[in-house]
């Protein structure tokens, strides 16, 4: 992702002036209103998949400011989109058609970006943090009248697939998200029409790929958080993404992989990037290994130079060459 934005790379008497300009140049502008606060954390950065945006906010305050997006800038500028926002850290009110939504981490709520809306941060002392996916409404084939009463309102955390499409959210603004699906923006599109269809009532209409993208991204999310269990297994997985051992395998088989094998690659992949980060630069490989779940070094060496081709130390060294991260 890109940055688009950053308060903390001006002056801190300059930030809320920085800040009001930034935003009237998102995809979709809006205005800020309030008391220009005294301490002021405003970030966004982004990402282009194919026609969707990708956007993560970090935000703090010590007073309050409420966003708004009003006829006058929709006038200006519409990307004609549904917006879908998730909440990751603190709380947030949003605002739109008259209704007002608590937005709480883990919390999806649905907004036109063609419709005035608006949200109020507060001063709670935890940042802020939330994922925005813009994708435009000609990409959704569901009538602009079935989806309006759903705008501005808070999707059911028991709606079938809602937790999956948070999860691949998260995964695409984690600084150790994998590389991209080539068809990465046709899963997105399909997600957020599944989540608008099942609200109506609707089947979702989700093909096997999405479904299975959604499924592994969330497994990769899960395996990531436990790689400093070197007793992590595949009936632990199965079990904390509550889903039988037996489907387990076959999402894996489906994507060319077994659940050993996953856990192993991504433990692989972690260890590869501590090695090529300058933070890291002095820290003893066999420590690496460790905190990825490997206990034994010469067990790690030969699976590193098998999977990467090279030894870690020589992954290590190129880091530093030429050209290299």
């Amino acid at each position: 992702m890109q940055m688009r934005y950053d308060t903390r790379s001006v002056h801190p008497l300059d930030r809320y002036d920085y800040y009001r300009a930034a935003s009237a140049t998102e995809l979709a502008p809006v205005s800020i209103q309030g008391q220009a606060p005294g301490r002021l954390l405003a970030a966004m950065s982004a990402a282009t998949i194919g026609d969707i945006e990708l956007e993560h906010v970090t935000w703090s305050a010590d007073s309050r400011l409420v966003t708004r997006r009003t006829e006058r800038l929709i006038r200006a500028h519409d990307p004609e989109c549904y917006r879908i926002v998730l909440g990751i850290s603190g709380v947030m009110v949003g605002g739109q058609a008259g209704s007002q939504v608590t937005v709480r981490p883990g919390d999806i709520v649905l907004f036109d970006l063609s419709r005035p809306c608006s949200a109020l941060n507060g001063t709670d002392s935890r940042v802020l943090r939330t994922v925005m996916l813009s994708v435009p409404r000609a990409l959704v084939p569901i009538t602009y009248t079935e989806i309006r009463p759903l705008t501005g309102t808070l999707v059911p955390r028991t709606l079938p697939g809602r937790n999956l499409l948070a999860q691949l959210l998260i995964g695409l603004v984690t600084p150790t998200a994998p590389a991209p699906d080539p068809n990465l923006a046709d899963v997105l599109r399909e997600s957020v029409t599944g989540l608008i269809r099942r609200r109506l009532g609707h089947a979702s209409g989700i093909g096997p790929h999405t479904r299975r993208t959604l499924w592994m991204h969330h497994l990769h999310n899960l395996i990531r958080q436990h790689l400093g269990d070197p007793t992590f297994n595949t009936r632990q997985l199965a079990r904390i993404a509550n889903i039988s051992t037996r489907f387990l395998h076959a999402l894996c088989q489906d994507a060319g992989h077994t659940p050993v094998r996953l856990i192993k690659q991504l433990r692989l992949e972690e260890c590869h990037r501590s090695l090529r980060n300058p933070a890291f630069a002095t820290r003893p490989i066999k420590d690496i290994a460790a905190t990825h779940g490997y206990t034994r070094p010469d067990q790690f060496a030969r699976d590193f130079k098998q999977h990467f081709g090279v030894s870690a130390t020589q992954a290590r060294t190129l880091a530093d060459g030429p050209g290299q991260e």
